[in-house]
């Protein structure tokens, strides 16, 4: 937009450029008479010399420039010709209209999202943002620098759209900058200065205020006192005040008439908070954590992050203690059921849940404003999610220690600055589902914000186990970093040995297609990702995700019997009885019988994930 309207001003100025044959050296402007076109023009053309503002002492009548320097042009000097506005454009970085920054567009400088400004000078305020549909926000069209000083009030937008895939409309009842002062006691031109243009006789005084004209007399916000210098000109309106942020001390600081608005707490206020499940705190070892209220950027306050908070942990069954806060310690509680500590011991036995290799998964779930769509079953992309974690996580819960990054998290493209929301860890199956069903859908999609902050979890945290991510998204990702960067981030993820499922909730398949490959599990066919476009095609997504990581390798806990006789032992999957076969059956791997393997079928139904865990009936020799 602005390389085609700066072609077009250098085409109409360079006719209007010469030089005689006795002043080489001196710039000629405005031989058609278009000069100042202010209130001193003749036939609305310029002064009354008609020759653009010079000097009365003048020799030539062309304006009063020094030889190679570029003309002294005042403000609105340059007319605009047939409906083209040459004032603000920035030749050369000369700013023809002597006003606060260049007026044409900026696109090294977009947008900055839902800040009600157009950052980017194009015209159009937050484009390229999404938003919530019906949401308003104050507006301004023009440089940011002027907004909300004198003539330049704000105005107001609208989210236009459906659900969270809005855009934001038209800015309607925004002023606009004038190119002089109107002498008239207002600050016109939106600089912060009142008349600075205008004559007056030295020694006077008058009242002026420079901010927004309805903020005048409201809460802090006074006008001032001007007084006309020696040369004829209004000086700064002192002892103004005009509207700043709120700072919430019970003071009007923004002068709207209300002293409350974004305050959500008082300063040094403390309190109770809990991110996890609250049915855990004050069970075992959970603890609830601690917020203090605090002033914020944006002005006003908010409780800040909640510190000392102590999670529920794996489970241990020897110390006597309650580590996943179920209510329940050592052998009472399921996940030490098996182990050497809680084994009995007796003639006969049963493992109820002979388990595979423990390993860690971290479900990366968006929740990012589009997630509010809804399925063809009438059930929202999030509702549909949540219902599948609901289901397949229990299940799978024995199998897996399962961290969450919910992503964003605290701002429309922030994650936890923990990096992760919940670390792996056992029982957190409950957790994890309780925090999807006290928050929903909202903000953009800082995909690789949030799997870059898993993968500073993981290097922190080293471990033997196998890791995995389950990423769950519904769109491209956004917020400043494009499909090739996540791309980058999933790679550099792999290379770790960690290994990462797509879940398509549904979205672009482009973009899905190319983060599967990258994360190491893309599915065969045309479709790499794994696609679900109801809450039914979601549970058997996750299903079939869970399954894909099962190595068919069950290790037999210490205690368990030496039998030598594979008859001694009656080995169920889902209920159905599998033969010792070391095609499609059960066999040991070694002659040690430390480990369990599923061979052919068998294994293939344990990798369609709706069945985790294994029961073993036995026989101890006599």
């Amino acid at each position: 937009m602005r390389s085609r309207v700066l072609g077009f001003s250098l085409g109409l100025l360079l006719p209007v450029v010469g030089c005689s044959s006795g002043d080489s050296n001196v710039i000629r402007t405005d031989p058609n008479n278009f000069g100042d076109t202010g209130p001193g023009g003749n036939n609305g053309r310029g002064d009354a010399s008609q020759r653009g503002d010079v000097d009365p002492n003048d020799e030539d009548g062309w304006g009063d420039f020094d030889a190679g320097k570029a003309p002294d042009f005042d403000a609105g000097s340059i007319p605009a010709f047939d409906g083209f506005d040459f004032d603000g454009l920035d030749l050369d970085g000369f700013d023809f209209d002597g006003s606060v920054g260049d007026g044409g567009p900026t696109p090294e400088h977009p947008d900055i999202c839902n800040n009600g400004l157009d950052d980017d000078r194009n015209g159009l305020v937050d484009d390229n943002c999404s938003c919530v549909a019906g949401r308003t926000q104050r507006c301004f069209v023009g440089d940011p620098a002027r907004a909300g000083r004198g003539i330049c009030l704000w105005g107001t937008q609208t989210c236009e759209g459906v659900q969270t895939d809005g855009s934001w409309g038209a800015c309607t009842g925004s002023g606009s900058a004038a190119t002089t002062e109107a002498c008239d006691g207002v600050d016109n031109t939106c600089d912060g200065n009142i008349d600075e243009t205008c004559p007056c006789t030295p020694g006077a005084s008058r009242s002026c205020y420079s901010g927004p004209a309805m903020t005048s007399g409201r809460g802090i916000c006074r006008g001032g006192n001007q007084v006309c210098s020696d040369a004829g000109r209004w000086g700064s309106c002192a002892g103004e005040v005009t509207p700043g942020a709120e700072t919430c001390d019970g003071m009007d600081r923004n002068c709207d008439g209300s002293t409350t608005e974004g305050c959500g707490c008082a300063v040094g206020a403390t309190r109770a908070c809990n991110i996890g499940a609250t049915a855990s705190i004050g069970l075992g070892i959970c603890r609830a954590g601690m917020q203090v209220c605090a002033t914020v950027a944006s002005g006003g306050t908010d409780w800040g992050a909640c510190t000392g908070e102590v999670f529920p942990a794996a489970e241990r069954c020897d110390n006597a203690i309650d580590d996943d806060c179920n209510g329940l310690a050592d052998c009472l509680d399921q996940a030490c059921r098996h182990t050497a500590e809680c084994l009995p011991r007796c003639t006969r036995g049963t493992i109820e849940n002979l388990l595979p290799d423990i390993a860690e998964i971290v479900l990366i779930a968006d929740r990012s404003g589009s997630m509010e769509a809804r399925f063809s079953d009438g059930a929202t992309r999030w509702g549909a999610l949540r219902t599948a974690v609901n289901v397949v996580l229990p299940r799978v819960e024995d199998a897996f220690d399962i961290g969450l990054e919910l992503f964003p998290i605290g701002g429309w493209c922030s994650v936890p600055p923990s990096g992760i929301t919940f670390p792996p860890s056992r029982g957190t199956a409950r957790l994890i589902t309780d925090l999807m069903h006290r928050i929903g859908p909202d903000g953009n999609t800082p995909t690789r914000a949030a799997i870059d902050g898993v993968a500073s979890y993981f290097r922190s945290n080293p471990t033997t186990r196998r890791r995995f991510v389950l990423l769950a998204t519904d769109g491209a990702p956004n917020c400043g970093s494009p499909v090739n960067e996540v791309v980058n981030s999933l790679t550099a993820l792999r290379a770790t040995g960690v290994d990462t499922f797509v879940l398509g909730v549904p979205g672009p398949r482009g973009a899905l297609n190319e983060m599967a490959r990258a994360g190491g599990r893309a599915r065969s066919g045309e479709t790499a990702f794994y696609d679900a476009s109801s809450t039914r095609q979601l549970m058997d997504a996750m299903n079939a995700i869970t399954g894909a990581t099962n190595t068919c390798e069950y290790p037999v806990p210490a205690g368990f019997p030496t039998i030598s006789d594979p008859a001694q032992f009656r080995v169920l999957l889902g209920g159905t009885e599998i033969p010792s076969d070391g095609t499609n059956g059960w066999s040991f791997t070694d002659g040690s019988r430390s480990r369990l393997r599923f061979n052919g079928s068998s294994c293939a139904t344990l990798r369609t994930g709706t069945v985790v865990g294994a029961v073993v009936t036995y026989n101890c020799p006599r």
